[in-house]
């Protein structure tokens, strides 16, 4: 859902992230299919698409499945229109990665709510 260029820049901070755009073979694929191959993958997914993922999100667990996790952003939080959106959306999820990135690896079907960096 979001920029490469965010991802590409997490990178260069060390992070082990992806974007969907950067791996054809996720473009396009069905939220459901997409979670799925992010949890194949150990990653959670990063989207606005809070009704969709919400959704998706009660039924794995529903159904005794689980998934790596979803951070959901929010369009006020991080509006597209604005001129640092991309760099604002960058530094939380920096922050958010740099204090629970390492507890992520054993995190199992949770949801986060991304907050801007308080630096």
């Amino acid at each position: 859902m979001h920029a490469p260029a965010v991802a590409v820049e997490l990178r260069r901070f060390g992070h082990d992230v992806l974007a969907v755009k950067e791996r054809g073979e996720l473009t396009g694929l069905p939220d459901v299919e997409l979670l799925l191959a992010a949890t194949s993958d150990g990653r959670a997914i990063v989207t606005e698409n809070v009704k969709d993922f919400a959704a998706l999100h009660k039924s794995i667990i529903a159904t005794g499945q689980r998934h790596s996790g979803v951070v959901f952003t929010h369009s006020r939080r991080f509006p597209r229109w604005a001129g640092d959106h991309v760099p604002t959306l960058i530094d939380a999820l920096d922050q958010f990665l740099a204090e629970q990135g390492g507890a992520l690896d054993d995190v199992e079907s949770l949801v986060w709510w991304l907050e801007r960096a308080q630096r």
